[in-house]
């Protein structure tokens, strides 16, 4: 048997597996080994609600009428227990008084615990309130009679004559209380979380018939210190209630100061104003009331330096130690009035060290933040020891953890991700540690990495954690690519192994082609063909051609990137026609996905990347002084390979850039943010993130500069250690990962670092007449000494 004939008949098995359950049930219900449970054509079934049934029990109610009908043809009566007959099979859904007799008390159930039986020729749907008989209504519908729903767009409903079961008796409850993606994009008041058993789908409503979400109060679910005293508020005013840095109390990339007595005092009054005021709008809404407030730092650095943040901070070996203090005041203070609310606070960036003796309070909850693990492996491997031993602190001293993990990379995102390995055991060694919640940021609706397949099988796993991903891949694959599914699987298969041979890292801010070194012209090459083949046996279907497509739009993208480096390689790349085919790709699943107010914009991006990465010459040659070197020992970070992290950066075409590309920062766009602090001298340099550590390089001032146009300026000599970057500007919004550039067999060897830059504008020397303030970094090169 052949590999290729190996997997088309496991993908045929999963595909079959919920037609042969089925047809068991069916042929034990025949031979009379017991009374079973049929709807269709001949003998229809009813759905029967309880008489005083939630909205998320009607949906379930509907759901289960409705796809049944569309199973075998036959329409369902939904009706009151009041009104329902006996003879014909029924579906008692929910807490009804014939469930109750049959021992199924729903009152007795968790919040989303739920119970599928049959009992005789009924079926009995039940679950916990809010969203437990919802969620036994979908794993009716989806394990049983085999119903997927893929994404919010896609679902996949057998057909048979009939639908018989006997003997069916299944009870579950999600592993984790709180299951969250950031963010699922559909436009479908949370219908396909439900499906899913997701209780949060970030920033977008979970409506009451669907079970509600497990959602936050307001001002919001994280960052919330200047959402609450927010500076242009407050700082006038009371300017001891922000950070002292540098002697100086600031709100710029600074935080609150959390001793502050006069903050404290405040900030209680505002949070418990917050929480009787969302209670009351929830109430009249006729929604349950949020549990969970968030009293959180922002998204920065900029701890307070003042004697009292720092005296605690230093005593409990974190700054999580003044921000723990503070939030354990204000939950003291809540949980008088409102006992059953928690608050919620981050352990994120500088505030990842648990303290030493300061504890939460048991109405607090530590969200974790994974900055540090290597994505491309479960979190037991060595390289995420860091991340493990803040999972262990914060589980001992905290009753209450939830983890924020992170399934996308950034700066560019959508690059190829081989990470679906990797969910299970996450999950697991979470559950092991006393994680109830997680929370995982996934943005980026068209463009990441095999987003559909990743988000369907983070919910199953999220659910249950102990989840075969092997079948859930077999699953998805047959389900959602029909007879491609056997290619894109082996791709992601070759994916996997070739990023463990390599033993590439990856953290979620380190995305760049440059930087996976498991993007080698072999292996893109070889990955290429595989999609080939996986259009073709898709080609006679257009729903299955779109999706196999859109699931190519990552490598595509990716090679486009690494063209220039791969062009000699793989001289049969037409770029041409796979930027045609991407861009193609790309603005169908805009308009298929985006709502309609950012459709504009998303095209635009998006013709902008493709129009870029086409713009890159095919063969970039070495500047000329580089040229003599060994080959391999020079390493050429391009414009189109360098990070760019504000969206005032450009990458547009310039006649005197070697490559015809560079970065450009135009200091007049109305979206740079404090343009005055890019002058002379421009500081630059190195970063270690493994090791947290700054290798200096001398900035560039006035008098380096020799005259206008590019110019090349050495940073210095350095090693190069894994996860280094080279870094621009005050703010480092320019930084290109050099870490490839090392050779791992010479781990002391040093290297000359150097960026072409140029300076226009009146600000810089040697302006030319009509320029305007403007920073442009062509390329940075990295040559081994020696």
């Amino acid at each position: 048997m052949t590999r290729r004939t190996a997997e088309v008949t496991m993908l045929e098995m999963a595909a079959l597996k919920q037609f042969l359950i089925g047809v068991a049930v069916w042929l034990a219900a025949v031979a009379g080994a017991a009374p079973a449970f049929e709807h269709s054509r001949a003998r229809p079934a009813a759905v029967v609600l309880a008489q005083d049934a939630s909205p998320a029990e009607t949906t379930a109610a509907r759901e289960i009428a409705n796809y049944l009908g569309a199973v075998t043809g036959a329409n369902l009566a939904v009706l009151t227990e009041q009104a329902s007959q006996s003879g014909a099979s029924r579906v008692f859904v929910g807490p009804t008084v014939a469930a109750k007799r049959a021992g199924m008390d729903a009152s007795g159930l968790g919040a989303e615990e739920w119970i599928v039986r049959t009992v005789g020729a009924d079926l009995y749907i039940v679950g916990g309130r809010p969203r437990g008989t919802l969620y036994a209504a979908y794993h009716f519908l989806e394990d049983v009679v085999g119903v997927h729903w893929w994404t919010p767009w896609d679902e996949s409903v057998p057909r048979r004559q009939s639908v018989r079961v006997s003997k069916l008796s299944l009870r579950g409850k999600p592993a984790f209380r709180y299951r969250d993606i950031y963010m699922l994009y559909g436009s479908d008041e949370g219908r396909f979380a439900a499906r899913n058993r997701l209780n949060r789908q970030g920033d977008s409503p979970i409506h009451a018939r669907y079970g509600g979400a497990m959602d936050y109060g307001p001002p919001y679910h994280v960052h919330t210190a200047y959402t609450y005293f927010p500076p242009k508020d407050y700082f006038a005013a009371h300017p001891e209630w922000y950070s002292l840095i540098d002697g100086k109390r600031t709100y710029e990339n600074a935080q609150l100061c959390w001793t502050n007595p006069g903050l404290r005092d405040a900030f209680r009054a505002k949070l418990l104003e917050t929480i009787r005021k969302s209670w009351a709008d929830a109430r009249a809404a006729g929604n349950e009331p949020p549990l969970v407030f968030s009293v959180s730092q922002n998204d920065c650095n900029g701890a307070c330096q003042c004697e009292q943040c720092q005296a605690l901070a230093k005593s409990e070996g974190s700054e999580a130690g003044p921000l723990l203090d503070f939030v354990n005041a204000m939950a003291d203070a809540v949980r008088p009035e409102r006992p059953e609310v928690f608050i919620e606070t981050l352990a994120y960036s500088y505030t990842q060290t648990a303290p030493k003796t300061i504890r939460p309070r048991e109405n607090v909850i530590i969200r974790l933040c994974d900055t540090e693990s290597n994505m491309l492996a479960p979190i037991t491997d060595p390289r995420s020891k860091a991340f493990r031993e803040h999972i262990a602190a914060w589980s001992r001293i905290a009753k209450n953890v939830r983890i924020w993990d992170y399934a996308v990379t950034y700066n560019p995102p959508g690059m190829p991700l081989p990470t679906v390995h990797t969910y299970g055991p996450d999950l697991r060694y979470y559950l092991a540690h006393n994680v109830e919640g997680v929370f995982v940021e996934m943005e980026y609706e068209v463009l990441a990495d095999m987003r559909d397949f990743k988000v369907w099988v983070l919910m199953k796993t999220m659910e249950e954690p102990s989840a075969d991903i092997g079948k859930l891949t077999d699953t998805f694959m047959s389900g959602f690519y029909g007879p491609a599914g056997v290619w894109i699987k082996r791709y992601l298969r070759e994916l996997e192994a070739e990023a463990a041979r390599r033993k590439t890292v990856c953290r979620f801010w380190e995305g760049s082609p440059a930087r996976l070194s498991y993007l080698t012209p072999e292996f893109v090459g070889r990955a290429q063909r595989i999609f080939a083949q996986a259009e073709r046996a898709a080609a006679h279907d257009p729903d299955l051609a779109r999706r196999v497509a859109h699931a190519r739009l990552p490598l595509d993208r990716a090679t486009l990137m690494l063209y220039p480096k791969l062009q000699s390689a793989l001289p049969s790349l037409d770029r041409n026609a796979i930027a045609e085919r991407a861009l193609k790709v790309w603005l169908q699943e805009i308009d298929r996905r985006v709502p309609e107010g950012r459709r504009t914009e998303e095209r635009y991006n998006a013709e902008g990347d493709i129009r870029r990465l086409t713009l890159a010459p095919a063969k970039v040659l070495l500047p000329a002084q580089f040229r003599g070197r060994p080959a391999g020992s020079v390493a050429d970070y391009t414009a189109v390979m360098l990070r760019r992290w504000s969206n005032c950066l450009k990458v547009v075409s310039d006649p005197e850039a070697e490559t015809g590309l560079t970065v450009r920062l135009d200091l007049t766009a109305p979206d740079v943010e404090h343009p005055e602090r890019y002058v002379l001298p421009m500081p630059l340099g190195l970063y270690v993130p493994d090791e947290k550590r700054l290798l200096e390089a001398p900035s560039i001032t006035a008098a380096a500069i020799p005259g206008p146009g590019y110019h090349w300026y050495k940073l210095g000599d350095f090693p190069i250690a894994p996860s280094t970057y080279v870094w621009f500007f005050w703010s480092w919004i320019v930084q290109a990962e050099i870490e490839n550039a090392a050779d791992a067999a010479g781990p002391s060897a040093q290297y000359e670092v150097w960026a072409r830059v140029k300076f226009e504008g009146p600000r810089f020397p040697h302006a030319k007449p009509g320029q305007t303030d403007a920073i442009c970094i062509e390329r940075v090169i990295v040559a081994r000494k020696g």
